[in-house]
C-alpha cells in the first residue's frame, strides 16, 4: 500500500527561478510541489480535487479535501472573478486573520492556500468529504464577491454570464467532477 498523506501533489517539481517548473511530464506526482513520489494520478483516492491554479505556478495537481478542519476565502474587488481570490485550508488548527503592516488583513495557520477558477470545485470536495467542516461562511463570502463582480462589472460579468441572476454554485458544477 503506497503512502498518500500529502496535502498537495503536483504534476512536476517547482524549480528554483521565479514560476520554474520542471518534470512535468513525468508520469509520477511530487508531494508538497518538491518530493518525487511514486504515486501516479490515477492511484490517488477520490477525496484529491484536480486543480489548475495561479498559485501552483500554473501547474496541475491534487489537494486533499478529506480531513480538513477548517476553511476560509478572501477576496478583492477586482475587474475579475475568483483569480486574485484564494480559499484557505487547514487541517489541524483554526485559521486566523491578522492586520497588515500596510493596513489589510492576511490569513494565517493555513496549510494550503489555492486561488483562481478552483475555489469552488475544492469547496464542493470539502463539502464531500469533509462533511463536519462549516463551509457556510465561505459560500456567503463567495456570493459576496459574486454581487460586487456584478455590479461595479457589468459589462465583464456579462460577457462571462449570460444570466444576470446565475446560481455561481450550479455554474460551476459542471467542472467540479464530483
Amino acid at each position: 500500500m503506497k503512502r498518500i498523506r500529502a496535502f498537495v501533489y503536483t504534476k512536476g517539481k517547482f524549480g528554483k527561478g521565479f514560476r520554474e517548473t520542471l518534470d512535468r511530464d513525468n508520469q509520477f506526482l511530487y508531494s508538497g510541489g518538491y518530493y518525487r513520489t511514486k504515486i501516479k494520478a490515477e492511484e490517488l483516492p477520490p477525496h484529491y480535487c484536480p486543480i489548475h491554479s495561479r498559485s501552483i505556478w500554473y501547474m496541475d495537481g491534487f489537494v486533499r479535501t478529506e480531513g480538513v478542519k477548517y476553511v476560509d476565502y478572501s477576496f478583492i474587488d477586482e475587474n475579475h472573478l475568483f483569480k486574485d481570490d484564494y480559499i484557505y485550508i487547514s487541517y489541524s488548527k483554526p485559521i486566523r486573520t491578522v492586520p497588515t503592516s500596510w493596513g489589510g488583513t492576511d490569513m494565517t495557520d493555513y496549510n494550503v492556500a489555492i486561488c483562481g477558477n478552483d475555489i469552488i470545485p475544492i469547496l464542493f470536495y470539502i463539502e464531500k468529504f469533509s462533511p463536519d467542516v462549516e463551509t457556510s461562511h465561505v459560500r456567503k463570502k463567495i456570493l459576496q464577491k459574486v454581487k460586487l463582480y456584478r455590479e461595479h462589472y457589468p459589462e465583464d460579468f456579462n460577457r462571462q454570464f449570460k444570466d444576470p441572476n446565475i446560481d455561481i454554485f450550479e455554474y460551476f458544477k459542471q467542472w467540479a467532477n464530483i
